[in-house]
């Protein structure tokens, strides 16, 4: 007998293999390509596009169509004949690479969608491309006066937990001949913030500005933390805000994985459609669900547009395996846009420590 069951399974492994096989290659298109990965070398940023030529054919009995052909960048497009392909027929059609401000390493993916398949051919380019020498404009594109100027002016710092910090570096340079003196002005401040720069910048001098977010352990604050800081440069104000964010959550070091709690919100987006903007108020519920083994604590519920609330929005507790239904307001008087379709968002900030934000998409039409 156990013999007998050997032999069983042997033979029904050799009928199942060759059948699964056969099904995988029952799917692919009988459109063949000699090559499936192009290779440019190495070219250079401002030396132009460069173009590569992939060639198939089809091997198939019956005539087919190229339904479309997708790229996985705005830098790389694909020409080719939509004409059909009769059996035994070539199609050939030319991938085309901008390097400009894409310096290094290219990897960029191309998907043919015959009209014989499900399944996407996918091809490739690859290469590497030299980059082109950057002026100081390029480098440092915001001018804040005076001839200073930065790399960015500004940063979103995403999570900071209670009892830690976040730090973010701002390049600068002074491209003036002369010493400037810089002064943070600070037109919105969270209190949180702490900006390290030198007074006194030395012509040609470079360096960076130093941003630091910190929250004590044990704080009441939670949620989103903005500050907005012009610079006044040799006496002028610069142009440009500096400008950073950061969303204060709860310390997960402690918190066990099995035991967390868990957020799951019954919408991610939610319609109003048509809004009164004169006095409409509508309102629609969500619910919100504890799929953890721990209790839930909703921290704050955050709204991008004056225009939306929730009517509950902290120190909400949804005890394991819980939900709680909370309600969604918009006020049509308090549109600001009237004439283009709302879009607002609801920020939910929790002690799930795996999604501490859950974002939750807000539409309307004002009429």
């Amino acid at each position: 007998m156990k013999y007998l069951y050997k032999y069983i399974s042997a033979l029904l492994l050799f009928v199942v293999v060759p059948m699964s096989a056969w099904s995988q290659q029952s799917e692919a298109s009988a459109l063949v390509f000699d090559v499936t990965e192009y290779d440019y070398g190495h070219i250079d940023e401002d030396g132009g596009s460069v173009t590569c030529s992939f060639k198939a054919q089809n091997r198939g009995k019956e005539e087919l169509e190229i339904v479309n052909i997708m790229t996985t960048c705005g830098c790389t497009s694909a020409s080719y004949d939509r004409r059909p392909i009769p059996p035994g027929g070539e199609f050939v059609f030319e991938v085309s690479f901008n390097p400009l401000n894409r310096p290094g390493r290219i990897d960029k993916q191309i998907f043919v969608h015959v009209s014989d398949s499900p399944n996407d051919i996918r091809l490739n380019i690859l290469g590497y491309v030299n980059p082109r020498e950057r002026t100081v404009e390029e480098l440092y594109p915001f001018d804040m006066g005076g001839g200073l100027r930065l790399k960015s002016n500004f940063h979103a710092f995403g999570y900071l937990e209670h009892g830690k910090e976040v730090v973010e570096r701002i390049g600068y340079v002074n491209t003036s001949a002369h010493a400037v003196a810089v002064t943070p002005i600070y037109y919105s401040s969270s209190g949180f913030l702490n900006i390290e720069l030198p007074r006194r910048i030395e012509a040609g001098e470079s360096g960076d500005i130093v941003l630091r977010y910190s929250v004590a352990d044990g704080s009441t604050i939670y949620g989103t933390l903005r500050d907005v800081v012009r610079l006044k440069v040799g006496g002028v104000v610069s142009s440009y805000p500096l400008s950073s964010q950061v969303v204060v959550v709860d310390n997960f070091d402690n918190m066990d994985d099995i035991s967390a709690p868990r957020l799951v919100v019954s919408k991610n987006i939610i319609k109003f459609g048509e809004v009164n903007c004169s006095n409409g108020v509508l309102e629609r519920k969500i619910v919100l669900r504890n799929d953890g083994a721990s209790p839930l604590l909703v921290r704050v519920i955050e709204s991008s547009d004056r225009a939306v609330e929730c009517l509950v929005e902290r120190n909400i507790v949804i005890d394991a395996g819980e939900s709680k239904e909370i309600v969604v307001r918009i006020y049509g008087a308090r549109i600001e846009d009237v004439d283009n379709p709302l879009v607002a968002r609801l920020y939910v900030i929790t002690n799930d420590p795996v999604r501490p934000m859950q974002t939750i998409r807000v539409n309307a039409i004002p009429i």
